[in-house]
């Protein structure tokens, strides 16, 4: 079961949606494009798009004209760049999260047990599976599922 925050699924869509007008030319969005059609609270979107801004994900673009474009290229940003800038996955593994801290919060099973191995395994893949894809892939996939559902 993947558990991602919803600060992590709304900036991903947010990064989507700049991607996908990256790729038709447009290098901005206001923040009333990008939460258009998503159901996103505009105050919430903003915080996060300040967070992106940091991560150098996004820039924002000041003045009348202003907005949100891509800080580079949507083949340079992977899901992965998102999930892990904004959350740190590990801690919903609380024991392998446990186990890199010094404090007594380890688990007192920690050292036999094998469970441990499990976890580990799929929180790499998870990392993977995030690192697989581009925005830049998803705008493509995306085009062809359209030109798969004319056909």
């Amino acid at each position: 079961m993947l558990d991602l925050s919803t600060k992590s699924m709304y900036a991903t869509r947010a990064v989507y949606a700049l991607s996908r007008a990256w790729n038709n030319g447009v290098r901005k969005l206001t923040l009333k494009e990008i939460v258009k059609d998503q159901d996103i609270p505009g105050d919430y979107m903003e915080k996060l798009l300040f967070k992106l801004k940091r991560l150098g994900i996004v820039k924002t673009i000041r003045g009348k004209n202003g907005g949100y474009s891509l800080a580079r290229p949507p083949k340079d940003i992977k899901v992965s760049d998102i999930i892990l800038g904004l959350e740190n996955p590990i801690k919903r593994l609380n024991c392998l999260h446990l186990a890199e801290s010094t404090t007594e919060d380890k688990c007192a099973e920690f050292e036999h047990c094998v469970i441990k191995y499990v976890w580990n395994d799929a929180y790499n893949a998870m990392i993977k599976a995030f690192s697989k894809y581009t925005f830049q892939d998803l705008v493509e996939m995306e085009g062809i599922m359209i030109q798969n559902s004319k056909a």
